[in-house]
């Protein structure tokens, strides 16, 4: 019994031949197989001393059943040595023959009343058959009777480790070595109750000052937990980022030496070294060297070792990390199909069904997600009540459940329900900075930079060095054009957790503002025979900028062409321009100069434009252009150019809706005035993670002022178009992202003189996103109109592209 310590039995023999006596002390020197063939070979009628060897000899070579088969042919009821009444009991115990070892222990007892063995041995019988009631009640009443026995607080610290309270374990040992302090077996003991409560850094402490009481198996137990707990402690999110590295690498260090000790040792070693090297994918994990966690795992699969289900979680979160979902998410259902995630500790089944609703999420599964989030966000009760304790306390697993909940809608996009969750949750825990952080982030979402920027300054009060915080401050720096404040902040979290991956997004997103950017924009008439662009059109306009120059400028320059058969002939259109844009918070100023050659000598020109955003809702904007590229082709193919203003008010509410006020007052150089009035809203009713459906509405109105003019110049006409426009995601893999985009408008329009007839638009497109650095589209739009009263058809296709590099 290793808890009591065996009581050096003395066995009562007599002197038999010289060979006997010699295989005895061979067997009491640890050789026991000798004696016991002699033994059996001798049987029962050897005698009673014999048999009684036989029974002890035989509890020491770990051999049960040989020890009971060996007493049960002594006579029954016979009177044994308190030494063979003991190895008979436990015989029993290790047989797991609960009823006869109990009754052996108390035969003992009463035979032997001053042997506290005997008890102990009753105490944790009775917790080994699962009495723990009955097993704490006889402790305590043996306590009672001798407070200061060593063997009965032992006994009664084992019923409580059976029991799974390993802090009440480990106070009924530290008693016992009080009691006994000079007692080897006793300090073993008190080791492994250390051992059990995790308290391993002490008991390894401990134990190599008393190296000799422990044989190298236990040493390398005890060297294996302590490490077990350095991982442990590096993955404290409580710990500051450079305290969890360092620990994190004296762990690893640890594992490292102890597998490059034990591997030599060969079978002796394995199981400790399979223990360090399953345990050391925890230290991998906390200290972020995911590729290495993987290549570990991997090499023991391909070893062909059965990796338990406690360290599947960070192998899991290892795979997702390096944005392979769906391996993670097979994991992640292993861990959770597992009969045992019911009895798992709240926070690592929670762990785990996060990990695997993030599996299913950036793996595109959301239509398996919901089961998920639903048992996250009903499984874990707000308040937690303790015995004893009179006051509730909150349940964190709670608050980040309900962040996860949250979480989740906003990577489903539906911001609606996220924005309400988090203000909630904000509104009932004011001081959280972490929920104002995600709150922020639910804001830039939802394209209100300015609303995240003041809840990140609310967060900052109260953690100014807040990871979370910091990176939502830049990500909402780059939103505002605050392009010196995001540089620094991006530098500094990606210096203080390089391995973090919202603060590597934030640098690659400041990588990629940093860019050079080419953007490409044109049209190709298919079947058309528009007076307004004429037959065959085509244009295309490409301009490059420059990486940004002192942060706030970029210097641009570009060209393009377009060209239309008209009844007077072939137009042909070529311009060259070149200028600067300043970006900074709030303001985008944009001016340039170009050269226009349209068949009629070529001619200067200049635009400048601005936008000012008022606030998170509020855009105003405008351009004025000398020689504008808004004129009309055919205007321009019969020598009439223009200049032109326009001025925009646009209201934006969030993602979801918006509405642009527009006027456009322009000059032709033929005397002709042109007043053009627009409205445009965008209205979302339907999200889905996959799927968005948009209702959009155009109205739009012009007045000339010159009649018969050789282009389009209706004295005055109104269009009304409402419409609705359809997304599409076909493909999505983190930044890559493919859509099919659908739209269809039926209106009417009226032209003066000309009655009002009716206008059909369909359309059909596919944009292409990847790598944060491309982003390309086309549409073919088939419109049916009247222009002059007659309905004519267009088909036309519209592609841009933009390309930083």
């Amino acid at each position: 019994m290793a808890a009591c310590a065996v009581l050096a039995p003395a066995l009562a023999l007599a002197k038999p031949a010289g060979d006997y006596d010699a295989l005895i002390e061979r067997a009491r020197a640890g050789d026991y197989e000798p004696a016991l063939a002699m033994l059996r070979q001798q049987g029962p009628a050897a005698g009673e001393r014999a048999v009684h060897d036989h029974i002890v000899i035989a509890g020491w070579a770990g051999r049960p059943a040989e020890a009971i088969a060996a007493y049960e042919t002594l006579p029954a009821g016979a009177a044994l040595p308190a030494s063979v009444q003991l190895a008979v009991a436990r015989a029993y115990r290790d047989a797991r023959r609960w009823p006869e070892a109990l009754d052996s222990y108390r035969a003992g007892l009463r035979r032997h009343p001053a042997q506290s063995a005997f008890a102990a041995g009753e105490i944790m019988t009775l917790a080994d058959a699962g009495q723990f009631a009955a097993a704490t009640q006889a402790g305590e009443r043996w306590l009672k009777r001798r407070p200061r026995d060593a063997d009965s607080r032992l006994a009664l610290s084992y019923v409580y480790a059976r029991q799974g309270m390993p802090f009440e374990a480990l106070h009924q040992a530290d008693q016992a070595l009080d009691s006994a302090p000079g007692t080897p077996y006793v300090l073993r003991e008190y080791v492994f109750a250390l051992q059990d409560a995790r308290m391993a850094d002490v008991a390894l402490e401990l134990a190599r000052r008393h190296a000799g009481l422990f044989d190298a198996r236990q040493m390398r137990g005890l060297e294996a937990d302590a490490l077990a707990q350095q991982a442990r402690l590096a993955a404290m999110p409580a710990r500051s980022e450079a305290e969890r590295i360092a620990i994190a690498d004296r762990a690893l260090a640890g594992y490292d030496a102890a597998i490059s000790a034990w591997s030599p040792l060969g079978e002796e070693a394995r199981d400790d070294v399979l223990r360090a090297r399953i345990d050391r994918l925890h230290a991998l994990h906390a200290r972020v060297r995911m590729q290495d966690l993987i290549q570990e795992y991997e090499a023991l699969l391909a070893e062909g070792v059965q990796v338990p289900r406690y360290a599947l979680n960070d192998v899991a979160s290892a795979y997702l990390y390096l944005r392979q979902p769906e391996r993670a998410r097979d994991l992640y259902r292993q861990v959770a199909a597992d009969d045992a995630l019911r009895n798992d500790d709240p926070e690592q089944r929670l762990a785990t069904q996060t990990g695997l609703y993030y599996a299913l999420a950036e793996g595109e599964q959301y239509d398996e997600t919901g089961a998920i989030t639903d048992a996250v966000g009903s499984d874990y009760a707000p308040w937690l009540y303790y015995k004893g304790q009179a006051t509730r306390m909150p349940n964190d697993l709670n608050l980040e459940s309900s962040q996860t909940v949250a979480a989740s809608r906003l990577q489903a996009d539906d911001t609606v329900d996220a924005q309400q969750r988090l203000e909630d949750m904000v509104r009932r825990a004011p001081n959280n900075s972490g929920l104002r952080a995600d709150l922020a982030t639910v804001y830039r979402a939802r394209s209100l930079p300015r609303a995240s920027e003041i809840e990140l300054k609310m967060a900052e009060t109260l953690a100014p060095r807040g990871l979370a915080v910091e990176n939502g401050q830049g990500f909402t720096a780059l939103d505002l054009q605050e392009w010196r404040q995001a540089e620094a902040l991006s530098a500094d979290t990606l210096a203080r957790s390089p391995e973090n991956l919202t603060s590597r997004r934030l640098a690659r997103e400041w990588q990629v503002h940093q860019k050079a950017e080419l953007v490409i924009t044109g049209y190709r008439g298919l079947a058309n025979d528009s007076p307004v662009t004429g037959n065959g059109d085509f244009g295309i306009d490409a301009v490059l900028y420059s990486s940004p120059i002192d942060y706030n400028w970029r210097v641009f320059g570009g060209g393009g062409y377009a060209a239309g058969d008209f009844e007077e002939g072939r137009g042909n259109y070529r311009w060259l321009r070149t200028g600067a844009q300043w970006r900074g918070r709030d303001l985008t100023v944009e001016g340039e100069v170009s050269t226009n050659d349209y068949g009629h000598g070529v001619k200067p020109g200049v635009r400048l434009s601005a936008a000012y955003d008022l606030d998170d809702h509020w855009q105003v904007g405008g351009s004025a252009a000398v020689m504008s590229r808004d004129t009309p082709l055919r205007a321009l193919t019969n020598d009439i150019s223009s200049n032109g203003l326009s001025m925009y008010v646009r209201w934006r509410a969030n993602e979801r809706r918006e509405w642009t006020l527009s006027a456009a007052p322009s000059h032709f150089s033929d005397g002709n005035s042109r007043w053009e009035l627009g409205l445009s809203g965008r209205e979302r009713v339907y999200t889905a993670p996959h799927l968005k459906a948009d209702l959009e509405l155009g109205l739009s109105t012009q007045r000339n002022t010159r009649d018969g003019a050789p282009y389009f110049n209706p004295s005055a006409d109104f269009m009304a178009l409402p419409g609705v426009r359809v997304t599409h995601t076909l493909y999505r893999r983190y930044e890559t992202a493919w859509e099919q985009i659908g739209t269809l408008g039926a209106g009417a329009y009226s032209q003066r003189g000309y009655g009002t007839g009716g206008v059909i638009a369909l359309g059909y497109g596919q944009r292409y996103r990847a790598n944060d650095v491309l982003d390309m589209g086309a549409m073919i739009t088939g419109t049916s109109r009247p222009y002059d009263g007659d309905r004519e058809r267009e088909l036309r296709i519209v592609f841009d592209l933009a390309y930083r590099f």
